[in-house]
């Protein structure tokens, strides 16, 4: 019998194309891609370090809406779609972590 072989990916952590808006997880295409909504999402999380607020998330996100339009709940579900999606990708690790009563943080793999 043939040994088994576990190929380490070659790439690690979340990537992203921002002219494509294309989104690699641990150097595998996220398929189908992310919406318009959940990708502004982690783009904004991607290249913002520390915490982000509910305001800032309005702000990027919900662009043409005032920030008492967008409920709290809206925000946790987009998050939660967020975070379903990129877990599927890679169950071993959180990428958006959520600070209480602060906001939230993105965490990528150490490259």
């Amino acid at each position: 019998t043939a040994p088994l072989v576990f190929e380490a990916p070659t790439e690690v952590g979340l990537r992203l194309d921002p002219a494509s808006h294309q989104v690699w997880v641990n150097g595998k295409l996220l398929d189908p891609a992310l919406s318009a909504q959940q990708y502004r999402l982690l783009e904004l999380m991607y290249g913002t370090p520390g915490v982000l607020g509910r305001d800032d998330i309005v702000h990027a996100v919900w662009t043409d809406s005032s920030e008492s339009g967008v409920s709290e709940q809206s925000i946790d579900a987009l998050v939660r779609r967020l975070r379903d999606r990129l877990t599927e990708m890679d169950p071993g690790h959180q990428y958006v972590v959520t600070m209480r009563g602060h906001g939230f943080r993105f965490e990528n793999r150490p490259t």
